[in-house]
């Protein structure tokens, strides 16, 4: 009880502070379109059976590249739902645009890093090879809409010290292909792998920032358009990578109501507090999640009226409703009934949302960014 009753009322704080408005806006923001994590259902059973448990992360256990079964089912679901002025619900997909290139850094024994871009690593998955033409046909419809996460979803450092090790856990996964392993499934003790924009020392930072440019430039070329937005993986970022964003045309922030900056050689990292319409010094605008809708995480709740409540709390103080809902939660390619169950309760949702409020507007985030910088 006691529990329930701290989280509502961090719901209304997160709530209470800045840019408010009279309109009923909903926005599904949904992160890791692109990148790899677990590789197939024979290696997540090859993992587990090496002794990783996979089964401590639901990431681990179920995440993966959207299939084309994925995106159409997805999608179909999305078309079937219309808002006040008839758009139907879109996804903000946040993707990141490469993943390793395991036979070149194998090549290399392990000593350099290489890349692929994510569309080549569709290429080489059973049921993808029409994935990123169902990613266009998404975008057209207004049901998808890429934002930039990051150029990989890897703390890249980090992973290629761990590699050198041939016994490690990190080395086996690579073996199957997988570079994703949460912290929770393995028994190294090391910081995350996954919280891209973290650094230990100022090479690491070097490199971060180098990352940034080559990730937007790799996705204006591949969408056609600039990103206007960015959300940086895990929620780790320092003032530095906000600069960089900025001056490669991102003016939008999205994230948690809690920035994590990392601190050259410290153990702990600098808390940064932010609300939906703050501004900062460089002339972004940031855009807080202040709801959740992640059915894959845990079955034991009800995530339709968990989301609702969430709904009901931000439009009370007059802000637009910002759901957090990763890309797992809509992925078959391992587990079909992880999908089938996420987009049911989808389903759910957007009836309920569209019965409750009927003045209710989808909208992507950066039109929700371009909203407010105008107000503002």
């Amino acid at each position: 009880m006691l529990h329930r009753l701290r989280q509502a009322v961090g719901r209304h704080l997160v709530n209470s502070q800045g840019w408010r408005t009279d309109r009923k806006i909903v926005v599904f923001e949904s992160d890791d379109w692109g990148t790899i994590r677990m590789s197939s259902k024979n290696n997540l059973t090859k993992l587990s059976d090496l002794g990783i448990k996979t089964q401590r992360c639901h990431y681990d256990e179920n995440d993966a590249l959207a299939s084309e079964e994925d995106l159409t089912q997805l999608f179909e679901l999305l078309s079937s739902h219309k808002d006040s002025q008839g758009k139907c619900p879109v996804i903000t997909a946040n993707v990141i645009m490469t993943n390793p290139d395991f036979d070149k850094i194998k090549a290399a024994d392990f000593t350099e890093y290489h890349y692929e871009v994510f569309t080549e690593t569709l290429d080489k998955y059973p049921n993808h090879k029409n994935s990123f033409k169902l990613w266009k046909e998404g975008i057209k419809g207004s049901l998808f809409y890429p934002q930039y996460h990051g150029r990989e979803h890897l703390n890249v450092m980090r992973w290629m010290k761990c590699l050198k090790d041939s016994e490690s856990e990190t080395r086996k996964a690579f073996n199957a292909g997988v570079f994703g392993l949460s912290n929770t499934v393995v028994s190294e003790d090391r910081k995350s792998h996954l919280a891209s924009y973290d650094w230990d020392d100022h090479d690491s930072r070097d490199f971060v920032l180098r990352s940034i440019p080559d990730g937007l430039s790799l996705f204006e070329k591949l969408f056609g358009f600039k990103s206007l937005s960015s959300i940086a993986p895990n929620y780790y970022w320092h003032y530095d990578v906000e600069q960089v964003l900025r001056d490669n045309g991102v003016r939008y922030i999205q994230g948690s109501a809690v920035q994590k900056s990392p601190i050259i050689n410290g153990k702990q990292y600098k808390k940064i507090r932010h609300f939906t319409g703050q501004k900062n010094d460089l002339g972004q605008w940031y855009l807080v999640r202040n709801c959740k809708f992640e059915p894959s995480s845990d079955p034991s709740i009800d995530w339709v009226n968990h989301c609702l409540n969430h709904i009901r709390t931000a439009f009370f103080w007059g802000k637009p409703a910002i759901i957090e809902s990763h890309r797992v939660n809509y992925i078959g390619f391992i587990h079909q009934k992880n999908r089938d169950k996420s987009l049911q309760m989808l389903d759910l949702l957007l009836k309920k949302i569209i019965d409750t409020w009927p003045e209710v507007e989808f909208m992507t985030s950066d039109q929700l960014g371009k909203l407010i910088e105008e107000d503002g």
